[in-house]
């Protein structure tokens, strides 16, 4: 796994440096708070991202967004600072795992599985609430265009729908681009 690490100092990173070194990650960029990790992490393209931070603050949360608009990918937090707000905000810019004081590095591994197997599960239900979103809007425009043949062509709703369903598979279409385009072209006529 390929790493990159954002700490507030290197001396503050080295036991994690070593345990990770030991654990065989390989760590392709060390970045400190005032470097664009959004930069790194698009060019180098790791696996995850580490940040090693006294205090979780505007700076950091601004680059754990940028990450994420970026290339999404996993980010692990050491830190010191255990106030609700700087966990929720934290989490909100994307952070995995969130660990208060560890003084075992040794638990990498594990805590990189956890924010790994985190980021996977955040990442499928995006993508199927992002899916579900899709279909809804275009269960409506079907029913939009279905009131506009039923409308205009004097059609049941079951006719209206098989003229649509017709006109989709007559032209290797799916039908809610079918829906679209007649609400596009009822706009255009009115």
């Amino acid at each position: 796994m390929d790493l990159i690490l954002l700490a507030d100092s290197l001396d503050s990173s080295q036991p994690l440096l070593r345990a990770a070194s030991r654990a065989g990650y390989r760590l392709l960029k060390l970045v400190g708070r005032d470097d664009a990790a959004a930069g790194y992490v698009e060019s180098l393209r790791p696996d995850a991202m580490i940040i090693v931070s006294d205090q979780i603050d505007e700076p950091i949360l601004r680059e754990m967004n940028a990450v994420m608009k970026t290339r999404p990918i996993p980010m692990v937090i050491f830190t010191r600072d255990s106030t609700r707000e700087a966990i929720d905000r934290a989490v909100k810019a994307g952070a995995t795992t969130y660990v208060v004081d560890c003084n075992e590095p040794e638990r990498l591994s594990s805590l990189l599985g956890v924010a790994r197997a985190r980021f996977d599960e955040q990442q499928r239900l995006k993508k199927e609430l992002s899916m579900t979103k899709n279909a809804l809007q275009e269960r409506k425009s079907v029913e939009k265009a279905k009131g506009i043949i039923m409308k205009s062509k004097s059609l049941s709703e079951d006719q209206a729908y098989r003229a649509m369903r017709r006109l989709a598979m007559n032209h290797n279409k799916r039908i809610g681009e079918i829906a679209k385009q007649i609400i596009s072209a009822s706009e255009v006529l009115v």
